[in-house]
């Protein structure tokens, strides 16, 4: 007996031992990972916007191009049609035809094939609509007409508007109003030829004002259709028109039998006019409670200043309403029930982007233009016009924000619409623009774009209007597998875990809404293409003040809605609780007015355990008009509940004119990195915390900087070089630990922040530790790809832009050959080691202009694509002689100019230039002189003393 026990005392410790060891081995497992580099998968790697230009595509031409894309490292493509080039009429295809169908089931198969996704427009280009696309099915704007009446008197003319293009608009009403306040509906007294059969009545002896409300159409089409695609625009305010439009891709893919889709794609709305919709006065009063025509002199603007900003409030509201119930939500179900998601970008809209965006399965945003430039310290090159289109980074942070609290992994955003002039945006242009936009939440980028382009089309091949040119005719081409490289390790690390923004922001949409304006500009949008910045700061000024304050003291934060807010946000632990992400507190901040349910809710949530911060006084009254007694009691009866702040059930208020004193009070502890001019981006995972910190500042950083959270191990990874090592760090202080960063200008890191302590390789520190030795001698040039044809090879005493410098016997016909030459350079030259010595040696390219690869003794070290040009020489640098090779490549404006210049005709197809926004077929271009090109160097080799140890 015993044994038995023995042998069972036994069994049971190796058992436990076992358990102990299993967990012991998952724990090592799992701290090794987070050492290693994420995996990289197709939705890591940057995808882009893929025109289809006549749809005059082939399968041998598709999957060659996908091949090539892939190769390149890119991960998807989003197909958009288009119109066509010019001679090339006879290969068109017809959207949406069997043959069509077929090439998109091609297109999905070989993408998968090739580990790559694909997205498609279900229109052209944009906005939706098409051929099948009924008059009445399109968008629609509201039309006012007025008539003055005296007692007893008549209107004679018709009651009848003319739309912008001479039709009769429908009458949707006619009411008269008199100055004593009567109100009588005269609709049904208008015959069909528009006769108003009324009198005003002659006692009293008042006068009456007419308001006719009429519907007209906006004309909005398809803009630069492709074959069978053109044609009206629909209404996104009618779920008929929406369920007819989509009708015809239900045809289409009835008999569909390839893979589907990943996503489809709505584009920026863009619909500047449309304002209006069947059965509005009745979708409004069921919404609103309230007959819009008993107070159209308030939507008019023309009556008492608070009954105006309280009905076009309601107005605004019933629009965006109708935008997400009537379009967006129907889509969604419509593509859910084709097996794919949805891509929105919902900025543009006259709505709540907020709630469009939490909508979609893949919150979309973009960036256009050149003020991006402006933001990130980089200039535009010459010819392409400073500030142009919007930067606001509050408006990238609206589609991150939605995705976060309602728990959708990606945000997607449009990059380089516009960057700079066609020809003229560097590959550190799109880096940069790129690094400052993932520190606003997005982790899915979409080039913007590339060009289906048959190989026997002749250079630059086809080419999109609006974009920066991505495509393989492109010469950055040759070095845009390092850019792709650098994007794709940036967001797999930031694909991964959950958002850890400090706090929620209300984003008080009625305080937008409650803004008096005139009719045309009715309906506020956020609008980015032309000034991104003046729907919130023209109406929002306090709040946005309060945002922007938030950030640059270092507390991330997201946007939230009403909506959200009553139906998505719970309280656990202390914490406000989205989808897939938690808050330490709510902050409201520049709000005036507030529906009853949204602050009843926030004291809910402040009751069961929630930080509140009001930023000044509690907003003092509710918008709109509707059952507005009932409603503003119910708002004054919370107010009195809140008071002046303290404790609210198990959680607190506090009430501030101080937003960032506050904040201190609730123990929200900000990232203070960001006095250093760094900014970031902060995730969560199981092990800790994930940043990625990018150097703003005109200056390099080294030194220590403390971080927002208590971490064992800082492991810092270079996404650019691919360098990755255990952090030199200090012991948290207050919660906080120190890491040693250095980061010159424009560099970015990602530091994994891990609760546990690991093993693994330190990270190497450098400084100079010497004066640099300029690398002197007589440089060989060789052109060795590009066009239009490969200029004789020179040689060089003192490194110069190739369009400028004269070599040995030069001719003016070498030199004319080497300025009209777009393409790569190979620059070789010896030189010997000096007796110096030194931990690492660095070489300093100096200028570039505009990309370069670099080979020391054979063994290729890397492509340099942004500031700074330098590169490490471990490993590569011998002792006495070696053998420099400096592989540069420029832009493709010099070879456009040289065409132009000569009458070569190379635009066919429509274009356009941001610097004049005229849009046709000539391609002419401005007066540009070419630009410099090549190695500009100085080249220098500079000598680096190491530590995995920095002082302090």
């Amino acid at each position: 007996m015993v044994g038995k026990h023995v042998l069972l005392v036994t069994v049971v410790v190796c058992c436990v031992l076992a358990v102990f060891s299993s967990l012991e081995a998952a724990d090592k497992s799992r701290m090794s990972a987070a050492i290693e580099w994420p995996t990289i998968t197709r939705e890591c790697r940057p995808w882009a916007y893929w025109w289809w230009m006549g749809n005059a595509v082939n399968r041998p031409e598709l999957t060659r191009h996908l091949e090539t894309y892939r190769k390149a490292g890119m991960g998807g493509v989003h197909i958009v049609t288009i119109y066509g080039a010019k001679g090339c009429e006879d290969q068109y295809i017809d959207f949406l035809s069997p043959k069509w169908m077929g090439l998109l089931a091609h297109t999905v198969s070989e993408a998968d094939r090739l580990d790559m996704g694909v997205d498609m427009t279900p229109g052209s280009k944009w906005p939706y609509g098409g051929p099948w696309v009924k008059d009445e099915d399109s968008p629609m704007r509201v039309l006012f007409q007025e008539y003055q009446v005296a007692a007893g008197g008549r209107v004679e003319q018709p009651i009848r508007r003319k739309d912008v293009k001479g039709a009769h608009a429908q009458l949707q009403c006619l009411m008269a109003f008199s100055s004593d306040g009567r109100i009588v509906d005269l609709t049904d007294r208008v015959d069909r030829s528009g006769r108003l059969d009324w009198t005003a009545p002659k006692t009293p002896s008042e006068n009456w004002t007419l308001y006719a409300v009429f519907q007209g159409r906006t004309y909005r089409s398809v803009r630069a259709a492709s074959p069978a695609a053109g044609g009206n625009a629909i209404d996104f305010f009618d779920q008929g028109s929406v369920k007819r439009y989509l009708a015809r891709y239900d045809e289409a893919f009835a008999d569909y039998r390839g893979k589907m889709v990943r996503a489809f794609y709505n584009d920026s709305y863009e619909l500047p006019r449309a304002n209006w919709t069947d059965r509005f006065f009745d979708e409004f009063q069921r919404r609103r409670g309230y007959d819009l025509r008993r107070h159209l002199p308030a939507l008019r603007g023309k009556a008492d200043a608070e009954l105006v900003t309280r009905v076009q409030s309601d107005y605004r509201e019933t629009v965006s309403d109708l935008l997400l119930d009537r379009f967006t939500l129907p889509w969604a179900k419509w593509a859910h029930g084709k097996g794919a998601l949805t891509r929105n970008q919902a900025h543009g809209t006259p709505a709540n982007a907020l709630d469009l965006y939490a909508a979609s399965d893949i919150p979309a945003t973009e960036t256009f233009g050149t003020g991006w430039l402006d933001r990130v310290g980089e200039t535009p090159l010459a010819g392409s016009p400073r500030s142009y289109g919007g930067s606001d980074f509050l408006t990238l942070k609206l589609a991150s924000s939605a995705a976060h609290v309602a728990g959708r992994p990606r945000t997607a955003c449009e990059v380089c619409t516009c960057l700079g002039e066609h020809f003229r945006v560097p590959l550190r242009h799109a880096k940069a623009e790129m690094d400052l936009v993932l520190t606003a939440g997005i982790n899915h980028f979409f080039y913007h774009g590339m060009t289906y382009s048959p190989s026997d089309a002749d250079w630059p091949g086809w080419i999109f209007y609006a974009a920066t040119n991505f495509s393989p005719s492109n010469t950055f081409w040759r070095d845009l597998p390092a850019l792709n490289a650098y994007v794709a390790r940036c967001q797999s690390f930031l694909q991964a875990g959950q958002p850890d923004n400090d706090v929620l922001l209300y984003f008080p949409i009625y305080d937008l809404w409650a803004t008096r304006s005139d009719l045309q500009s009715m309906l506020h949008r956020l609008v980015i293409h032309v000034k991104g910045t003046r729907w919130l700061n023209d109406h929002m000024q306090d709040f946005s003040v309060a945002a922007s304050s938030l950030l640059d003291r270092g507390i991330d934060f997201d946007f939230v809605s009403d909506r959200q807010l009553r139906g998505g946000i719970k309280v656990r632990d202390g914490l406000l609780i989205g989808a897939d992400s938690s808050y330490k507190a709510l902050v409201v901040a520049g709000c005036r007015w507030m529906p009853p349910e949204t602050l009843e809710r926030i004291a809910t949530l402040a009751r069961e355990g929630a930080t509140v911060i009001v930023l000044g006084d509690l907003p003092f009254d509710v918008p709109g008009l509707g059952d507005l007694e009932n409603r503003q009691a119910r708002l004054g009866k919370v107010r009195a509940e809140l008071g002046s702040g303290g404790r609210i059930g198990r959680g607190r208020l506090i009430r501030s004119d101080d937003l960032l004193s506050a904040i201190d009070r609730a123990g929200i502890r900000r990232e203070v990195v960001t006095d250093y001019g760094v900014r970031l981006v902060r995730r969560k995972n199981d092990n800790g915390w994930t940043y990625f910190v990018i150097n703003q500042m005109d200056r390099r950083l080294d030194g220590w900087v403390p971080l927002s959270v208590e971490a064992a191990s800082v492991v810092v990874f270079d996404p650019l070089h691919e360098r990755r090592g255990l952090g030199a760090v200090q012991p948290a202080r207050s919660g906080r630990t120190k890491v040693y960063l250095q980061l010159d200008r424009g560099e970015s890191l990602v530091l994994r922040a891990l609760r546990d302590s690991v093993k693994g390789p330190a990270w190497v520190y450098s400084t100079p530790s010497g004066q640099p030795r300029r690398l002197s001698g007589l440089w060989q040039v060789a052109f060795v790809d590009g066009g239009p044809s490969l200029p004789e090879s020179i040689e060089m005493r003192e490194l110069a832009s190739w369009t400028n410098c004269l070599g040995k016997n030069d001719s003016d016909e070498q030199l004319a050959a080497r300025r009209a030459f777009s393409g790569t350079a190979r620059y070789e030259i010896d030189f010997s080691k000096t007796a110096d010595t030194a931990d690492a040696w660095v070489l300093d390219l100096g200028q570039v202009a505009d990309s370069a690869r670099v080979t020391l003794n054979g063994q290729r070290l890397g492509t340099l694509f942004a500031r700074p040009f330098c590169i490490s020489l471990d490993g590569a640098l011998r002792d006495g002689e070696n053998h420099l090779e400096v592989e540069v490549t420029n832009l493709m404006a010099n070879r456009i100019i040289d065409m132009e210049r000569r009458g070569i005709p190379w635009c066919k197809y429509y274009f356009v230039y941001i610097h004049s926004g005229r849009f046709d077929r000539s391609g002419k271009l401005p007066s540009w002189k070419p630009f410099d090109s090549g190695l500009l160097g100085p080249v220098r080799l500079v000598p680096m003393a190491t530590t995995t140890r920095p002082a302090g």
